[in-house]
């Protein structure tokens, strides 16, 4: 019985491996694969990580063709230099389709692909780039020029989008950049067919009953996209840095604490995320936090210190795209932080919230001290500072260490103080002026 059914087995897989790759090829012939890979929003290193991989993808499951659907206003020049070059690289036939605009570096995507098709009302142009300079318009304009001749395409016409000073009569004088629309594109040579809708576009390539794989950015890299943005980094490391100041001015560990932490991480996050930074920047980073707090128990103000600003400076713009990209953040960050500190300080003050940004502690038993006699036993009180109170800090009264706060001014060690007031946790001292 056992022999039968081996022998049962043994026919069955030699049937499968004779007749698998007929069905195989059959199905290959008369299904084809395309892979759909949408870029939409603006071109960042998020949208750029996304793109390479999806043509690994692509090529993975053998695509017969991939399909672009593109709809930007544009983004960063070195991201879209990337997702050019993987355009150009790529083994699989590839196609863009414009469903509304391709504008500046989405122009030059679409340009690099070697078939554009664009959708009724779409247009494309208007590339120069920001901040312009003679230099930076040269460039691109050559990578404009070189993706239209790659593809056998008027490179006057991707000149004239990117440099205004180029003239073609009848289509764009000098002293205007160049969009186009769909119709004029397709008249001279720059998309090949106008069509309303993806199945329409499909039919028209012949993949009518292709199987369709769309790809879409996972949830991780969509908040990359979105945080690396130039309109978002600076104002996390705002929101970061002027939370971090009002942690240091308040007694204890708050919620401006836990605020400054969770936007710092997320710029430091989405940087190396997006593949904009290394691990080294991040590191950097926190070497000069854990300075700064060496320094704030050191009297006076010392290498610690001003190590552990050059660090925190220099691990925020390196963690950017490009250092210059990074001072740009951290310059407008800087700005905003001056310009808002104290306002928000005040308002805090003004409207009493000052103390919801510190933490509270509920200790539950029954005190071997009252309060009361406590306050009275420290109240009125001398001592003497031994870590620089900024305002906080540590005095020792009675020869006991204790946590204690100024009214806002800095004492240093050594200055002989007075207890004012009692809060329990900690104590409220001023200089002794007797």
């Amino acid at each position: 019985m056992s022999k039968k059914f081996f022998l049962f087995i043994l026919s069955i897989t030699i049937v499968i491996g004779i007749v698998s790759p007929v069905f195989e090829k059959s199905w290959s012939a008369g299904n084809e694969t395309v892979y759909i890979i949408p870029v939409e929003g603006e071109i960042t290193p998020a949208m750029a990580t996304f793109f390479k991989k999806s043509i690994q993808d692509a090529e993975s499951v053998k695509a017969d063709a991939i399909l672009i659907e593109l709809s930007t206003f544009g983004g960063r020049v070195d991201a879209t230099l990337t997702i050019k070059e993987a355009i150009e690289k790529s083994e699989i036939p590839i196609i863009v389709y414009i469903k509304d605009r391709a504008v500046s570096a989405g122009a030059l995507i679409a340009i690099t692909a070697p078939r554009i098709i664009m959708a009724p009302g779409s247009h494309i142009g208007s590339a120069e780039p920001i901040p312009y300079s003679a230099k930076a318009v040269a460039a691109i304009r050559g990578e404009f020029e070189a993706a239209a001749e790659r593809n056998d395409r008027d490179k006057s016409i991707a000149a004239a989008m990117v440099d205004k000073e180029v003239d073609i009569p009848g289509l764009s004088p000098a002293g205007s950049l160049l969009d186009i629309t769909a119709g004029t594109a397709k008249e001279y040579g720059y998309a090949e067919e106008i069509l309303e809708s993806r199945q329409k576009v499909l039919d028209y390539l012949g993949f009518e009953d292709a199987f369709i794989i769309e790809n879409q950015p996972d949830l991780l890299i969509r908040l990359a996209q979105l945080l690396t943005r130039s309109s978002i980094a600076p104002f996390l490391l705002t929101i970061g840095i002027i939370a971090i100041i009002i942690e240091i001015f308040t007694q204890g560990f708050g919620i401006a604490g836990i605020i400054g932490i969770s936007s710092l991480t997320l710029y430091f996050g989405a940087n190396l995320l997006a593949g904009y930074s290394q691990w080294w920047p991040i590191i950097l980073f926190f070497i000069g936090i854990i300075l700064l707090i060496v320094e704030f128990f050191i009297p006076g103000f010392g290498l610690p210190g001003i190590g552990g600003i050059i660090a925190i400076l220099t691990g925020i713009i390196f963690a950017a795209a490009d250092p210059v990209r990074g001072m740009i953040n951290l310059g407008v960050a800087l700005v905003l932080v001056v310009i808002l500190t104290p306002i928000l300080i005040l308002f805090l003050k003004r409207f009493g919230t000052w103390r919801s940004f510190v933490l509270s502690e509920t200790i539950v038993g029954k005190p071997e001290n009252n309060m009361d006699d406590l306050e009275e036993s420290l109240v009125g009180k001398k001592g003497i500072v031994l870590t620089t109170l900024r305002p906080p800090g540590i005095v020792e009264i009675d020869g006991k260490r204790l946590d204690a706060i100024s009214q806002g001014e800095f004492i240093s060690p050594g200055t002989l103080v007075k207890v004012i007031e009692d809060k329990g946790l900690s104590i409220v001292v001023s200089k002794d002026k007797n």
